[in-house]
C-alpha cells in the first residue's frame, strides 16, 4: 500500500511510518522544510515539501495514495481555534482526492473530546461531546472530519488519551517531567485519586494500521491500552524518577504552573474504553511497559538526564 502521511516527522507519526514501513507499505509524508525532509528519508519515508494549509498539494497526494493518515497539525496558524479551523480545511483538503474511492482517511483526536462519565466510570464513543470550551474546539473539528462519510470518504478517527507514551518521548509526559524539576516538586490536584488513560506509542501506531485497512467510514476509536491509573501516583511515579516530592495543591496554583491545556487532564476523570477497536479492527495491544512503569524504569531516562542537565544550565 502506497500511504501518505501528514506528521510523518512527529512523536507519534514516525512510530506509524516505521511500522507502515515494517509491513511492506511505502509511505510519502508531508515535510514543511528541508530539515524535515532529511529526516523523513532517514527515516525511509519518502518526502513531499508543502504545507498543511496547501490545500491542492494534500488533494492531489491523497488522490494519488491508497489511504491517508493525517497526524500533523500546525500550532503556528494563531488561536486555538484558528488551529482548529486550519486543521478542519486540510481534512477537506485530504477527503477531496479520496471521495468515492473507498480508500481510507484516519484523522487524530483525542479521547477528552467527550464528556467524562458523572461517576467517574468508563465512557466509550458514542458518549456526548464534552462542553470544555478547549476541548470542544477538538470535537466539533473531529465531527467535522467524521460527517465527510457522507460525502463517500471512507473517514475514522483515532481518538488518543492524555497520556501517550513510549520512547522516551511524547507530549504530557516530558512537560511534567520537566516541570518537575524545574520546580522541585510534582504537582497533583487535590486527592489526586481521580483516573487517567494511555496509550503505549507502539500500540497507537498498530491501531492507525488497523483502522485505515478496516474501518467503516464515519467511526471514531478510542485507543487506550490503560484506563485506571490514580493522577496522585502518576506525580509521585514523576517525583520518584527525577528525585522530588510529589505535593497536592489547588486547580489554580496547577494551573499556573502548568498551563491550562495539561491542567484539564489533571482535574478530569478519563477512562475510555477501547472494546469498539478491540471488537472491531482485532488490535489486540501488549505493551510491554505500563506509563508508570516506563517513566520509572524504561524509556525516561536519558530524557530525565537531559532536563537536570538543562536546568543546571540555565541557572548558572
Amino acid at each position: 500500500m502506497r500511504i501518505f502521511m501528514t506528521g510523518a516527522s512527529g512523536y507519534i507519526g514516525r512510530v506509524v511510518a516505521e511500522h507502515a514501513l515494517g509491513q511492506g507499505h511505502a509511505v510519502i509524508g508531508l515535510a514543511r522544510n528541508a530539515q524535515t525532509a532529511d529526516r523523513l528519508v532517514k527515516a525511509g519515508v519518502t518526502p513531499l515539501e508543502g504545507s498543511l494549509l496547501s490545500g491542492e498539494l494534500l488533494t492531489k497526494a491523497a488522490s494519488e495514495a491508497d489511504g491517508v493518515i493525517h497526524l500533523g497539525i500546525d500550532y503556528g496558524v494563531g488561536s486555538f481555534e484558528e488551529i482548529m479551523s486550519s486543521d478542519k480545511a486540510a481534512v477537506r483538503a485530504l477527503a477531496a482526492g479520496l471521495a468515492g474511492t473507498g480508500k481510507g482517511l484516519i484523522t487524530t483526536s483525542g479521547t477528552g473530546v467527550a464528556a467524562p462519565a458523572a461517576d467517574g466510570g468508563e465512557t466509550n464513543e458514542d458518549a456526548p461531546l464534552w462542553e470544555n470550551p478547549i476541548l470542544r474546539l477538538r470535537g466539533e473539528a473531529e465531527a467535522d472530519a467524521r460527517s465527510l462519510a457522507a460525502d463517500g470518504v471512507r473517514v475514522a478517527a483515532i481518538r488518543l488519551p492524555p497520556f501517550v507514551y513510549g520512547r522516551g518521548g511524547s507530549s504530557f509526559v516530558p512537560a511534567l517531567l520537566k516541570a518537575a524539576i524545574k520546580n522541585d516538586f510534582a504537582p497533583y490536584i487535590g486527592t489526586g485519586t481521580l483516573l487517567t488513560s494511555a496509550v503505549d506509542v507502539d500500540e497507537a501506531a498498530k491501531l492507525y494500521l488497523l483502522a485505515l485497512e478496516k474501518a467503516s467510514a464515519g467511526v471514531a476509536f478510542n485507543a487506550t491500552t490503560e484506563r485506571d491509573i490514580p493522577l496522585r501516583a502518576l506525580a509521585e511515579t514523576i517525583g520518584a524518577a527525577t528525585g522530588v516530592p510529589a505535593r497536592s495543591l489547588p486547580r489554580a496554583e496547577v494551573e499556573a504552573l502548568l498551563g491550562p491545556f495539561i491542567t484539564i487532564f489533571l482535574d478530569t476523570s478519563s477512562r475510555p474504553s477501547s472494546e469498539r477497536a478491540v471488537r472491531q479492527l482485532g488490535w489486540r495491544p501488549a505493551p510491554t511497559l505500563s506509563l508508570l512503569r516506563d517513566i520509572s524504569h524504561g524509556s525516561y531516562g536519558e530524557a530525565i538526564s537531559q532536563f537536570k542537565r538543562d536546568v543546571t544550565s540555565s541557572h548558572s
